[in-house]
Parts: C-alpha cells; structure tokens; sequence
C-alpha cells in the first residue's frame, strides 16, 4: 500500500507544474482518426509510364516502331520528324496525339519566256602574240554524288528459305505472329521482296540477328536468328538476294522467324506467299 501512495504522489507531482488533469490517466487512449485530404489530379499533366523512349546506339525509326508494335510513319509524324533519321539519347514520344500528314506542295507551273534576240558581238580584236596572256588550264570538275538507289518496284512476294514451316502464324505471343522455318546452319536467306533495308543489328532481343526491310506500300518483312548478315542499313535489295545466312542466335535452333507487317500490323506470311509445289 505504501508502494501504491508513492507512485500516486509522484504522478501527481510531475503534472502539478503544467497543470496536466490526472483523472485521465489510468483510462485506455482512445484512436482519433485522422481526416484524409484527397487532392484531384484530373487537371496534372503526368506523363504515363512507358509513354516515352530514349533512342540508343543501333537504333533507327524503324526497329523502334517495331519493338512496340508501331507505324513507323506514326511514329515519324508524332514526334513531328521531317525524315526517318534519329541519333542515340533523343527522347521519342511513344503516344499521344499524331498530327495529320502535311499535304504536298503544288509544283509552280514553269512561265513561258520568249528569248530575247540574240545580238551580233563583235568579233575581238587580235593583240600581239607577245602581248597574249598564256592559257591557264582549266580546273577539273568535281564528280557528281552517287544518287541514291530507288526502290525497286514491288511485284508479290516468295519464301525467303525452302525449309519446312516449324511453327505456324497465330496471334497467341508476339513472337508467335510470324512462321518459323527450318533449315541447315549457314544456309542463305534471301529478301521476300525488293525494298529497302532499314533494321540490321541484334538489339532487339529475342530475334538475334535481324534483318528488316521496308517495301513499297508501307509493308515490313522481318528476317531473325540469324548467323551472320550481309546487308547493313540503307542497302537497297532486290527480290531474292541474299541478306543473311540461317543460324539460331536468340533461340534453341537453327531456324527462320519469318514477319510480315503493313503499318505496324502483323499479317499471315503463308497468306502471302505463293503455294508451294508439293
């Protein structure tokens, strides 16, 4: 009991001097909840995960656009791009509004100009052979720059490689949404079609060695695991040259991965191609 006095008087002694009320202390605190300020973000402007991507090394508008599932033309147009050219740490914005394709200028039509008469110079005074000055030889001329080679026209498509189709098209993965066929190590695979190359590196993971070109009529053939290449970005090929050599780099065999898309939709190859001869 003298224990109990003790602890009672020292209680009542610490809050005598800041007047704390005693009566109190002995009772379990009660809980208060907290008032909860929510704040409306409907009017910030936060950018979506995964909206944007920064260009790396062996990238090009092309790879990118397929990576995620692009046109690339799409692509071009949202981020305002006056040519398919991109350099590594620019930011690309993968979503958002995409403005109109600008129309194409009319060419001025060319004025008719009547030539003025051609008047009759006087035949030049001969000097003294002395007086001549000696001809300087004149400066050769500079070669013109190669144009670039055009397009080839775009006549149907035909198998890249003649092995046997191991995988059929189906929309279940994207990797599923192309033909897988077979074939020996080192065997060639040629292009489906003329067009251009625009993808040619092993960045994109999951296709090893790739190859994608870009055809008339905004289609993509896409050619991956590679062993080697042989084309690099901006060759122009035509229909049946070879581009590359079977491998199986990013996969577990020697094998094709065989796409085709038309504005960043992938489409059935064997739709495509002709039937072969049985």
């Amino acid at each position: 009991m003298r224990h109990g006095w003790i602890i009672i008087g020292l209680l009542v002694g610490c809050s005598a001097p800041y007047e704390v009320p005693t009566d109190n202390l002995a009772r379990p605190l009660e809980r208060v909840k907290p008032d909860v300020t929510t704040i409306d973000t409907g009017n910030l402007d936060a950018e979506e995960p995964g909206s944007r991507y920064v260009v790396r090394r062996g990238d090009t508008l092309f790879s990118i656009a397929w990576r995620f599932d692009q046109d690339p033309d799409t692509l071009r147009r949202r981020n305002q791009l006056n040519s398919d050219v991109i350099i590594p740490g620019q930011s690309l914005s993968l979503k958002g509004e995409i403005p109109p394709e600008p129309e194409p200028k009319p060419k001025p039509q060319p004025k008719s100009v009547i030539p003025p008469p051609i008047k009759a110079e006087p035949e030049p005074i001969q000097k003294p052979a002395e007086a001549q000055k000696p001809k300087v030889a004149p400066k050769p001329k500079p070669k013109p720059k190669a144009k670039a080679r055009p397009v080839p026209q775009f006549t149907g498509w035909q198998w890249p490689v003649n092995g046997p189709i191991l995988e059929a098209y189906s929309e279940k993965t994207r990797f599923s949404r192309s033909i897988q066929i077979g074939g020996q190590v080192g065997s060639p695979v040629k292009a489906a079609a003329g067009g251009r190359v625009v993808y040619a590196g092993d960045g994109l993971v999951g296709f090893g060695n790739l190859v994608i070109i870009s055809h008339q009529g905004k289609l993509l053939s896409a050619y991956g695991h590679n062993q080697s290449l042989a084309v690099k970005v901006g060759d122009v090929v035509q229909a049946g040259q070879v581009i590359a050599k079977m491998g199986s780099t990013g996969t577990d065999r020697v094998k094709l991965h065989f796409e085709i898309r038309k504005q960043g939709k992938p489409v059935n190859p064997v739709a495509l191609l002709p039937k072969r001869r049985s």
